[in-house]
């Protein structure tokens, strides 16, 4: 598992910051001017789950959580974990429950921990923090 420092989601240039994680298994956590607003995963594909807040779309079947509108009058952050999808998942719901982030509602409601949940917060807190982002 590792654990990189928060970063703007676009460089200056307007290209991504994570573009390295296309393809791979993680958890990203999303600030809202410092304050932590979303958590979420993906164990496929995590750039594209990740840039989808930051783009309009829409899903028929799921609800979409999009801070695109928010881009201009809000400093966003994002940190990314990667991980395998298991701990993805596990990560995920230890991070929402234990953080309630404004836009996790729904999914906080959902969820309850459990001792391997428990023991994915203390693997994340004892990360250290990635200083070369390799992306």
């Amino acid at each position: 598992m590792k654990k990189y420092k928060f970063l703007a989601p676009y460089k200056k240039s307007g290209k991504t910051t994570f573009r390295a994680t296309v393809g791979r298994a993680g958890v990203y956590l999303i600030k809202e001017n410092g304050r932590l607003v979303y958590v979420g995963m993906s164990a496929k594909n995590l750039y594209r789950t990740l840039y989808r807040h930051f783009e309009k779309w829409h899903h028929s079947t799921q609800e979409v959580v999009t801070y695109v509108s928010k881009l201009k009058r809000n400093n966003y952050s994002v940190r990314v974990v990667l991980c395998t999808p298991s701990q993805a998942d596990r990560l995920e719901r230890a991070l929402i429950v234990r953080h309630q982030p404004r836009d996790n509602e729904n999914k906080f409601s959902q969820y309850t921990l459990t001792m391997a949940d428990d023991k994915a917060i203390d693997n994340y807190n004892n990360l250290q923090i990635e200083t070369e982002v390799p992306f």
